[in-house]
């Protein structure tokens, strides 16, 4: 979306030059006149004002929108970010909550993340149940990737939709981009098809602790770690599946926790 709103700016400007260019402002006898020349420039300032227009008013309509788990604040922020953007769904399209939630014990999980973005989206009615879809075996944003890709791309494949399929992620623009990083990167190691999925960001705003955590040496030496180690996940039809993190990479992410 950032990219379209650049070219859509890129057009609208090009297009007020090649029309300013156009305009012949006369004055005669105290009459301010303006006469406009259909030359070659108004010809390209009308075009280019048409692309701007056209570019402005399309918005990406989305397959499901992915909703992961942060910390509290954060994911009230996601949830409610996720509800504004659901006009952007296809008629078939649904929310995705990514977080890990414990299987097997109801107060468990009721009282877990991914309960509470559910409880979030359910207020006022706003999202019924049949348009959320919750994946629930996440730790970190690299099982937030591949396992809430690996459910769209099965539910797809169930209902018989082919061909690439547009999923908004609603964080932050950091955790976006990780988002984004461990997509190309599974895509790299073929673990994920080429032409599956295309990412789009839902931004949220990135507060000032979210941005020290982005910027952190170790955060930023563990999302390196996990990038080089995703192969690790092992291909399967219908996504990916996920085999058990190496000691290093929960060693890691134990220290990381220790010290935010």
């Amino acid at each position: 979306m950032r990219h379209k709103n650049s070219w859509g700016l890129l057009f609208l400007f090009v297009s007020l030059a090649f029309l300013f260019d156009s305009f012949n402002p006369t004055i005669s006898g105290g009459i301010i006149g303006i006469n406009t020349d259909v030359s070659i420039s108004f010809i390209f300032g009308l075009v280019f004002f048409i692309l701007s227009t056209l570019v402005f008013a399309s918005r990406q309509t989305l397959e499901a929108i992915i909703i992961p788990t942060g910390d509290l604040k954060e994911d009230r922020v996601r949830a409610e970010t996720a509800k504004r953007s659901k006009g952007r769904l296809k008629d078939h399209g649904y929310l995705v909550i990514s977080g890990h939630y414990p299987h097997g014990s109801l107060e468990g999980i009721r009282r877990s993340q991914p309960y509470g973005i559910y409880k979030i989206l359910r207020e006022n009615n706003d999202v019924i149940p049949q348009d959320m879809l919750i994946e629930g075996q996440s730790h970190d944003t690299l099982e937030n990737t591949l396992y809430s890709l690996k459910k769209i791309k099965q539910r797809a494949e169930k209902e018989g939709r082919t061909g690439p399929l547009d999923i908004g992620v609603a964080t932050y623009h950091g955790h976006f981009r990780r988002f984004n990083e461990f997509h190309k990167k599974a895509v790299e190691k073929g673990l994920i098809g080429r032409d599956d999925f295309r990412l789009h960001e839902i931004p949220t705003p990135e507060t000032g602790e979210e941005r020290r955590y982005e910027s952190s040496l170790l955060r930023r030496l563990a999302h390196r770690f996990k990038l080089e180690n995703i192969g690790r996940y092992k291909s399967k039809k219908g996504g990916v599946k996920h085999a058990e993190p190496s000691p290093l990479v929960k060693l890691t992410n134990r220290v990381r926790d220790i010290l935010k």
